[in-house]
């Protein structure tokens, strides 16, 4: 009688838990495809209203430059969405060796370097260290990273410069970025890290990226930096604790 009994609850409560695992999913993807929908959408009129200039003879080759550089956007969002749908990471699926993680910060940045000239931004990189050990899995840091730049490169004002920073102390190591832009609310930029993105942010491309990074820092137990003040600047970046 108490197993028939202790099977029918076991039976109700994996069923409750199939049914809330199955609503997660839902509103996840949900989600992505409202993200998804504005962000690729703005790209393409964006393009469709530039190409029917060019075929008037409207400065033809300014109209082809913001064509390139909406496509170079674009494809930033598409591959953060696929990279997202196959996303399932954890502590334990990590490949975790020592890695200089000033030398991925040095690389990234000039792999984003295309990306801020489409909005005439300089990167700066600081380091006060050329060999800046840590323990991570290298792809992952790399993709961190570079999420974090072009986010900051996404958000930050025309014609400004972004500051990567990388520090260490005995406790820790700091990666860090800082761009001129617009005041964000503390709650709205750090759940831009998080699958509680806001829905009344919809910077372009800056919210796929975040997320991807934000996924991908939690894997690695490390902290998020997300702030913005009302002197139009803003750090995002991560803290490893040794």
């Amino acid at each position: 009688m108490f197993k028939k009994y202790f099977q029918k609850i076991y039976k109700l409560r994996l069923k409750k838990l199939k049914l809330r695992y199955f609503k997660n999913i839902k509103e996840k993807n949900e989600k992505y495809i409202s993200i998804l929908n504005h962000d690729v959408k703005t790209v393409l009129l964006a393009q469709i209203q530039a190409l029917k200039l060019y075929m008037d003879n409207k400065a033809p080759r300014e109209i082809l430059e913001n064509v390139l550089n909406s496509n170079y956007f674009l494809y930033e969002i598409v591959k953060n969405a696929i990279f997202l749908s196959g996303l399932e990471v954890s502590n334990n699926s990590l490949k975790l060796e020592d890695i200089n993680i000033s030398d991925v910060v040095n690389d990234v940045s000039k792999s984003v370097e295309h990306l801020a000239q489409t909005k005439n931004q300089n990167i700066i990189f600081k380091s006060k260290s050329k060999k800046i050990l840590c323990r991570a899995d290298k792809h992952y840091v790399n993709k961190i990273i570079y999420n974090i730049l072009t986010s900051a490169v996404y958000y930050g004002f025309e014609g400004t410069s972004i500051e990567v920073l990388i520090e260490e102390n005995k406790d820790s190591i700091t990666f860090k970025t800082k761009n001129k832009s617009c005041y964000m609310d503390k709650e709205k930029l750090k759940n831009s890290f998080k699958d509680k993105t806001s829905s009344d942010f919809n910077q372009l491309g800056m919210n796929l990226n975040l997320s991807v990074a934000g996924k991908l820092i939690s894997a690695h137990n490390w902290n998020v930096i997300a702030h913005s003040d009302k002197n139009d600047t803003c750090t995002l970046g991560f803290i490893v604790s040794k």
